[in-house]
C-alpha cells in the first residue's frame, strides 16, 4: 500500500473511531482534520503571490478574515449561508478527482450537503449552534433540508464516477461521509475530497518532491493560522460553549479570503488548481 493509501485508510479508521466516541470525540476529529489538516493547502497561498504584491495581499487576507470573523458576530445566518455557497462553489471548482464539470459541481453539493442525507436533524442542531442566538427554526430546518436534498442527487453521480475510476478509495470515502455523524462526515469530505488533492497541486507548483519540503516552505503561515485560530476562536468559545460556532467561524476567516482574495493577487493567466483530469495525489 502507498504512504496515500496509507493516510486514507488511517483517517477513515480514526473517523470510525470519533463517531463511536460521542460529542466531544467527533468535535476533536474535525479540529484535527477539517480545521488542521483541512487548512494545509491554504498556507501556500503567500506563496503563490508574486513577491511585490505580498504586503498588499496580506493585509487584504487579514482585513477579509477580521472581516469575516465580525460579520459571523453580527449575522451568523446570513454569513453561515453565504460560506456554504462559497464553499461548494469552490469545492466544485478547484475539483481534481473529477474531469467533467458536472460531476465536479456534484462534488462541490456532496461536501457540503452529504453529512445531511442520513442526519438531516442533526445537522439542523449544527447550523443552528453555528449560526447563534439570530438563528430561526424556519431558516435552520430549511437550509438543512437543502443540504440534504443536494447531496443525495450528488451521490449517485459520483457513485458512478468512482465506479468508472475503479477507484477503491473514493468508493468507500462516499458513503463514509453519508455514514457517519455530521461532524465527522463533513471533516472526512472536506479532507479527502477537496484539501488534500489540492495540497498535492500546491505541491507541484512549488516545486517541492515531498511534503515535508512543502511544510518547511509553508511553516510560518501554519504558524500565524494557529495563533489566529486560537484568538479567534477563543472569542467565540466565550460566547457558546460547544466550539461548534467557533469552529465554523474561524474555517470561514479562512476559507473566504482563500476563496475570494487569492484569485485577485495571482499573475494574469494564472491557475491555482489547472483541470488536466482526474489525478491520484502521492506524498
Amino acid at each position: 500500500m502507498t504512504a496515500t493509501g496509507r493516510g486514507w485508510l488511517a483517517l477513515v479508521l480514526a473517523a470510525g473511531l470519533a463517531s463511536l466516541a460521542g460529542g466531544s470525540g467527533q468535535l476533536a476529529y474535525a479540529l484535527a482534520v477539517g480545521l488542521g489538516l483541512g487548512l494545509l493547502h491554504g498556507a501556500s497561498d503567500l506563496r503563490l503571490v508574486p513577491p511585490a504584491r505580498r504586503p498588499a495581499f496580506l493585509g487584504c487576507y487579514l482585513a477579509a478574515a477580521l472581516a469575516c470573523l465580525l460579520c459571523w458576530q453580527l449575522a451568523g445566518p446570513a454569513m453561515l449561508v453565504a460560506f456554504l455557497l462559497l464553499s461548494a462553489w469552490h469545492f466544485a471548482h478547484e475539483d481534481e478527482l473529477f474531469a467533467g464539470r458536472l460531476t465536479s459541481l456534484a462534488l462541490g453539493l456532496f461536501i457540503v450537503g452529504g453529512p445531511a442525507v442520513l442526519h438531516e436533524p442533526a445537522v439542523a442542531r449544527l447550523l443552528a449552534l453555528a449560526m447563534g442566538p439570530q438563528a430561526s427554526l424556519a431558516l435552520v430546518n430549511g437550509l438543512a433540508n437543502l443540504l440534504a436534498l443536494g447531496g443525495a442527487l450528488a451521490l449517485p453521480l459520483l457513485v458512478l464516477a468512482a465506479w468508472q475510476r475503479r477507484c477503491p478509495c473514493l468508493a468507500v470515502t462516499l458513503p463514509a461521509v453519508v455514514l457517519a455523524p455530521p461532524l465527522v462526515g463533513f471533516a472526512l469530505g472536506f479532507y479527502l475530497l477537496h484539501a488534500a488533492p489540492q495540497t498535492g497541486v500546491r505541491q507541484r507548483l512549488l516545486g517541492a518532491p515531498t511534503f515535508k519540503v512543502y511544510l518547511q516552505l509553508t511553516w510560518p503561515i501554519l504558524l500565524g493560522a494557529a495563533v489566529f485560530t486560537l484568538a479567534g476562536g477563543l472569542v467565540f468559545v466565550l460566547q457558546e460553549r460547544t466550539g461548534i460556532r467557533a469552529l465554523f467561524a474561524v474555517l470561514a476567516a479562512f476559507a473566504v479570503p482563500h476563496m475570494l482574495v487569492l484569485p485577485r493577487f495571482l499573475q494574469p493567466g494564472a491557475e491555482v488548481a489547472p483541470r488536466s483530469g482526474p489525478q491520484v495525489v502521492e506524498r
